[in-house]
């Protein structure tokens, strides 16, 4: 199957799902039901002939008279377990496992611990994985009358707009070594990973391989971090990777990235993305990583008490896809400023709108209060509800955030940050920033701000400082203890995820304190290993002091100039022992050495960036292709988007 784009990629093999799903119940892992969130929703599997959705959970189980059941998953060995269970409390007499991760690597999670080179040097890992897990299915399903059928479907992407995709399957994915943000050892393989990791690395290899076939690209791989050197070195060498490369016609540079080089841009509050904003206000969309849930009391005639641990009320989203509109609006979220956001809702809203405001084109500025207007005059309206159900979340979601009390926190940290960044630009060897970063953390009651946030910043200021300042032993030691005593004070609420640490001690939250000073350490030696990007902080264009242009932005820069500098930080993945031979024997028969590979040399390039990226990075790196006038195609793809906080806690481990 031949797709021209990421969209069109992940409609292509829905597409194929529904061929499928014709009288099933259908059961979905979380991260599968997140990719069809964004591809229609659940409506396309019921319109496509679905009976029934259910979560794959081992506490599902379907009734007698449905016989036919369809397993959409990761097809991961705990995954496996939940079927067997679902199998077995149902009469099941046809199961057909869809497997969203390639079955060649599948067959190597069966057979860990086995030697079955033989197998995958034979190219015989798929078909040999199809008749181990048929195998499975025939016993749990435990009928001598039964059909049962695996196959490969790769869903694991979602497109929030035309250049942009992100992998909700590798949201937890980020670039540790055994847990370390720095590894241990000089060189580095696989198996310097957990094992948790190493299968992480392999299973997005496979995926993007999977991704790549469908469009047709043959890979130049480039890789900037050592993480990303790692899958890199899987796609380049992997006997299916190879396989699928003499096949393909369509060339592409592929830049793999890793989030660590530079935390900056994941964890900075000056966000002008509206999308950003929304995605720092309001909650996570329960069970997904890319979606926020939006309240929709306002426009219900019931009286809501909301609760974040009673959900009373279902809540909205701001992403829809079977409605062009609200996509024309999610991706102004993302490439328009918030003026241009305000103005397509309320010029959207104003059609539907019972009270008559006045038209878009009389006013000069479209306010929340001007939103809020339209949409609480839908109240109860449920016609105009049904009708407009996208744009209507889109208003309440845009409405809620600029409303919101953490708008206030978002300004103030905004304003500590380009303090910071001045105090930092005057003296490369200031030292009263850490000073304070603890003032605030013990006065952050008064200022309304959380400790979660204020964390953010401090990642923030290791990850622009860099190598380029090194803090006093003393003042990093008081940031420590104010971090020991404030993580005590709100242990409750910022670790709220975890149950094991609803109650602890202060000794405990000293040593966690240790812990996050010396993963902040980590944070800032990042860079050492680039030469180019060494510093994110560069002189302005317009003179006067310093601004924060990022790794990335500085990659792409430097990728687009027409005078082509060199890409000394970014590595390219060569063709092994051929490429070596070629270039010796091209040494002694020609006069000059044969000119080194440049992401240029492909129509499209693709940057994948792992461990997450803001909307607005997306904006900017999409526009400074635009900008420099080339050609060339850029497409993003990520992990996740994320706010400050996530990344944070996924730099910092918490």
């Amino acid at each position: 199957m031949t797709t021209a784009s990421p969209k069109e990629f992940g409609k292509a093999w829905w597409a194929e799902v529904l061929n499928r799903i014709i009288g099933a119940v259908v059961f979905l892992d979380d991260n599968t039901a997140e990719c069809l969130h964004w591809d229609g929703g659940l409506f396309n599997l019921l319109t496509g002939g679905a009976v029934a959705v259910k979560s794959l959970s081992p506490f599902e189980f379907s009734c007698k008279e449905h016989k036919k059941a369809v397993f959409i998953t990761q097809t991961t060995s705990t995954q496996l377990q939940t079927i067997r269970e679902i199998i077995k409390s149902s009469e099941f007499s046809h199961c057909i496992l869809i497997s969203c991760i390639s079955l060649d690597l599948v067959y190597l999670e069966l057979n860990d611990g086995k030697d079955v080179s033989d197998v995958v040097a034979a190219g015989k890992a798929s078909s040999e994985a199809t008749k181990q897990l048929e195998g499975m299915l025939v016993e749990w399903i435990g009928k001598k009358q039964c059909a049962t059928e695996v196959v490969h479907i790769p869903i694991f992407t979602i497109s929030p707009t035309n250049i942009v995709f992100l992998t909700p399957p590798y949201q937890e994915m980020y670039p540790t070594f055994n847990g370390k943000l720095i590894p241990e050892l000089n060189s580095i393989d696989l198996y310097t990973l957990t094992s948790k990791e190493r299968s992480q690395v392999r299973r997005l290899a496979s995926s993007l391989n999977s991704m790549f076939d469908s469009m047709n690209f043959k890979e130049d791989i480039f890789y900037m971090g050592a993480y990303s050197s790692l899958i890199a070195g899987v796609l380049e060498n992997s006997p299916v990777c190879l396989a699928r490369r003499k096949n393909c016609s369509n060339p592409v540079s592929l830049i793999i990235v890793d989030r660590t080089l530079d935390l900056c841009g994941v964890t900075s509050h000056s966000m002008e993305s509206v999308l950003d904003k929304v995605m720092y206000v309001l909650p996570r969309f329960p069970g997904h990583s890319n979606d926020v849930a939006v309240d929709m009391s306002p426009l219900c005639e019931a009286n809501i008490i909301s609760h974040p641990d009673d959900i009373q009320l279902s809540p909205g989203c701001i992403y829809h896809a079977n409605d062009e509109a609200c996509i024309q609006t999610f991706d102004y979220m993302v490439n328009k400023s918030q003026k241009e956001v305000m103005f397509d809702l309320y010029n959207k809203l104003s059609k539907i709108d019972v009270q008559k405001s006045p038209g878009p084109k009389t006013l000069l500025k479209v306010t929340p209060h001007s939103l809020e207007k339209i949409v609480n005059a839908s109240k109860g309206n449920y016609d105009i509800i049904s009708n407009h159900l996208g744009v209507l979340q889109q208003a309440l979601g845009v409405v809620q955030t600029l409303k919101s009390s953490k708008r206030n926190e978002m300004e103030l940290l905004m304003n500590l940050e380009r303090q910071v960044h001045q105090s930092l630009s005057a003296s490369r060897d200031s030292t009263s920033v850490l000073h304070q970063i603890c003032q605030l953390i013990k006065t952050r009651k008064e200022r309304s701000l959380s400790l979660e946030s204020l964390l953010a910043l401090t990642t923030h200021v290791y990850s622009l400082i860099g190598t380029e300042v090194l803090f006093k032993k003393q003042h990093e030691d008081n940031l420590a203890e104010t971090l020991g005593v404030a993580i005590f004070e709100d242990h409750k609420t910022f670790f709220r995820h975890l149950d094991n640490l609803s109650i602890a001690t202060p000794e405990e939250c000293a040593e966690i304190a240790n812990r996050i000073m010396a993963r902040l350490k980590d944070v800032s030696q990042m860079r050492k290993i680039l030469h180019r990007y060494t510093s994110v902080l560069c002189p302005c264009v317009a003179g006067g002091g310093h601004e924060y242009r990022g790794v990335l932005a500085q990659l792409i820069d430097d990728v687009v100039d027409s005078d082509r500098p060199e890409l000394q930080d970014l590595r390219h993945r060569n063709e092994g022992l051929k490429d070596l031979l070629r270039s010796g024997f091209s040494m002694l028969t020609s006069k000059k050495p044969r000119s080194t590979k440049h992401p240029l040399d492909n129509p499209t390039v693709v940057l994948f960036v792992v461990g997450g990226v803001t909307a607005e990075e997306c904006k900017q790196l999409h526009r400074s292709v635009i900008t420099s006038g080339i050609d060339n195609t850029l497409l993003i793809g990520s992990t996740k988007f994320v706010n400050p906080a996530e990344a944070m806690r996924d730099a910092l481990a918490l």
